[in-house]
């Protein structure tokens, strides 16, 4: 009976001691880079700034390069991540990997031998399948470069300076794409450093707006997306005053949205204020505007400097300047935002704004504290801010700093971490949604700052890395492969200032993507849907869906994702026809599709066509399969019906009389893009289908 009872504690003992991470790579401090794919995470170590893969286990995580070393930058495009690197065989240049040894090689030796190319301020954008970039030569100076990843594809843009003198500024660079154009700031004696616009060509690479007349410059810089358009930052002419601009990449739409800005801290070339929130399409953003005392809270339709589309909202009370970064820590919900708002000295606040004067006020204030600890959100990248209906933060009261939790109206302590008047959460906390729960950083003062966990009615601690009161300081990266990444210290070695990589153990699934923006604008006949993604994790594919009354809805297309990003990318479709409607409004969505399964849905958009007077052609299914149908409304004479292929090849030709309703007509041809044109009363309706 006694050995019975032995072995069962011995079971239990073994069981509840059973771990709950693994550690896959040792001493190395691999931190993240950006997950490749949906199996392999790329990591550098910044010891000696060797790069590594890993696919969440102990053999799966290896160094894939002996001589190439990571520098600090890159960009994913196709399943490759292009990245700025440094090789004793070439200098500086442009390297790229697919995950494998064989596969991490340099691109091209821009600057041949062992010169470096590449600049000190190295930024990149990916537009039509390239990455743009700044290269430096001994014959043109630093100018203006893209790739896709080839070497014969690795070309100069242009020589925007002729000579070895440089066109962009080796020290400060700042590029964009809208996803018409790439927008950059370079640099001429006549015209100084400008903002500049390229389709990817010489031809296509010019000025695009000499905003300070003449060599004086206006340093384009942080630009950052809003809807179909791009917000930027620039110096005024005398040198004094900061101004936020627009431009849709035309000389036309690129416009003053607000002048006069003072800087925070006496010097005009910084970023500070330059950090947006967007809500209910409007851009919101604290600055100094010189005539309010505190911060001064506005907002813009993004349409230009007039009061009725850029205005004034309400001014936050504190020192002009010391809280401006906090409003991109902001969660959007459906009637309001909230953002924390302090001057970490005198109050400490979280702050809701309707987007109106009198809803922008306080939502919830704590006590001052000595730590200086300003409530933080814990926001979880997705178009849904909400996990369980709660959105998470941490905040100081008489409990510490600790971790709360609201559904916008209400707000409550989740758990005292650390009993008593001592922080549970540090300053500096680290966190990760997935849909198990929240994953985090805490310390209750007995295992130290350890790793834990949430689903906002349970909070435990995942495991005890670095055992008794010491501290492991756990950094959360990503769900990867179904793991959860992340580094922490153990003291094995005894060198606690290195860190080792681990994984939880269990199969895990992100939070779907990030949606930045969503937008949907009449072209033509067609109607053009654009949305942005801030980042990507295992993300397939969007399906688009439209409806005529936002209730049933319809897949008209399907757009392949990046896959794995934590860049922005811009995507697009064209709803061919829709204009043609006989319908007053059309509405959109987006559903996000991920490789395991999961899929998230978008808010709406809504397109007014307002055609009711005319004659309208709808296809009802695209692609189409072996019938194409198509709707015509309005119509009382004979039409005559054609399908061309692209090359302009008549390959149908038919005239119905009466074709009001609905018409099916049966199509044996190849798979591919084709074009339905239907006249009748000196009108011709054009609409492109899809034969699968």
């Amino acid at each position: 009976m006694k050995k019975s009872l032995l072995l069962l504690i011995f079971f239990l003992l073994s069981f509840f001691s059973k771990e709950q991470v693994t550690q896959i790579n040792s001493n190395k401090s691999l931190t993240s880079i950006t997950a490749l794919n949906n199996t392999i995470s790329i990591f550098e170590s910044p010891l000696d700034s060797s790069i590594w893969i890993s696919d969440g286990t102990a053999v799966g995580t290896l160094q894939i390069s002996d001589t190439i070393k990571y520098m600090g930058y890159g960009y994913l495009l196709n399943g490759k991540f292009i990245f700025k690197g440094i090789s004793p065989h070439c200098g500086k240049e442009i390297f790229i990997t697919d995950g494998t040894t064989n596969g991490t090689k340099l691109i091209k030796d821009i600057n041949p031998g062992t010169a470096n190319s590449q600049p000190l301020a190295t930024t990149m954008v990916a537009f039509n399948n390239h990455v743009y970039f700044a290269a430096v030569t001994p014959g043109e100076g630093c100018e203006l470069w893209k790739t896709d990843g080839t070497t014969g594809n690795t070309t100069l843009i242009k020589d925007i300076v002729t000579g070895a003198a440089s066109g962009i500024d080796t020290t400060a660079f700042a590029i964009a794409s809208n996803g018409t154009v790439v927008l950059f700031d370079a640099k001429t004696v006549a015209n100084g450093n400008e903002l500049w616009t390229s389709a990817g060509t010489g031809a296509t690479t010019n000025l695009l707006k000499d905003i300070n007349l003449g060599a004086t410059s206006s340093t384009p810089r942080a630009f950052s997306p809003f809807n179909s358009n791009l917000l930027f930052t620039i110096t005024s002419a005398d040198a004094l005053t900061m101004q936020i601009w627009r431009t849709d990449g035309t000389a036309g739409g690129t416009v003053l949205i607000k002048d006069n800005i003072m800087s925070p801290y006496g010097f005009v070339n910084n970023y500070v204020f330059t950090l947006y929130h967007v809500f209910n399409n409007r851009a919101y953003f604290l600055i100094n505007d010189g005539v309010h005392s505190g911060d001064a809270l506005w907002s813009t339709d993004g349409t230009d400097a007039t009061v009725s589309h850029t205005s004034f909202l309400e001014d936050l009370g504190a020192v002009a300047g010391m809280g401006s970064f906090l409003l991109v820590d902001a969660i959007n919900l459906p009637t309001k935002f909230i953002f924390p708002y302090s001057d970490a000295t005198t109050f400490f606040s979280l702050w809701q704004s309707d987007g109106t004067a009198i809803g922008t006020k306080s939502f919830k204030d704590f006590p001052v504290n000595a730590e200086g600890n300003v409530p933080f959100i814990y926001l979880n990248g997705t178009s849904n801010p909400l996990y369980n209906g709660k959105f998470f933060f941490s905040a100081s009261d008489a409990n510490g700093n600790e971790l709360w939790m609201s559904d916008g109206t209400t707000t409550q302590l989740l758990k005292d971490i650390y009993v008593g008047a001592n922080d549970g959460i540090s300053s500096s906390p680290s966190w990760l949604f997935t849909t198990s729960g929240l994953f985090f950083a805490a310390n209750d003062g007995t295992h130290g700052n350890e790793l834990w966990k949430t689903d906002g009615t349970t909070t435990t601690m995942v495991q005890d890395i670095f055992l008794n009161q010491h501290n492991a300081d756990p950094t959360l990266y990503f769900v990867n492969n179904s793991k959860i990444f992340f580094s922490a210290t153990d003291n094995n070695p005894s060198d606690s200032s290195v860190t080792d990589l681990f994984v939880v153990n269990g199969t895990f699934v992100a939070l779907p993507v990030k949606l930045v923006d969503f937008t949907v604008s009449p072209k033509g006949n067609d109607a053009l849907l654009q949305w942005t993604t801030a980042q990507e994790l295992n993300t397939k594919d969007f399906t688009i869906q439209s409806s005529i009354d936002a209730q049933q809805w319809n897949n008209i297309g399907t757009v392949s994702a990046n896959g794995n990003s934590d860049r922005q990318n811009k995507y697009s479709f064209l709803d061919i026809g829709v204009m043609n409607s006989e319908y007053q409004t059309e509405y959109y969505r987006l559903i996000s599709n991920d490789f395991d399964g999961n899929n998230s849905i978008s808010n709406i958009v809504i397109l007014k066509i307002g055609n009711q007077n005319q004659w309208m052609v709808r296809l009802l299914l695209n692609p189409v399969k072996n019938n194409l149908k198509i709707s015509v409304t309005g119509l009382k004479n004979h039409a005559l019906l054609s399908i061309n292929d692209l090359n302009g090849k008549e390959i149908y030709k038919n005239e119905i009389q009466n074709p009001d309703g609905i018409i099916s007509i049966p199509i044996y041809i190849q798979s591919g893009v084709y074009v339905l044109q239907v006249k009748s009363n000196n009108q011709t309706k054009t609409l492109k289908f899809v034969k699968e």
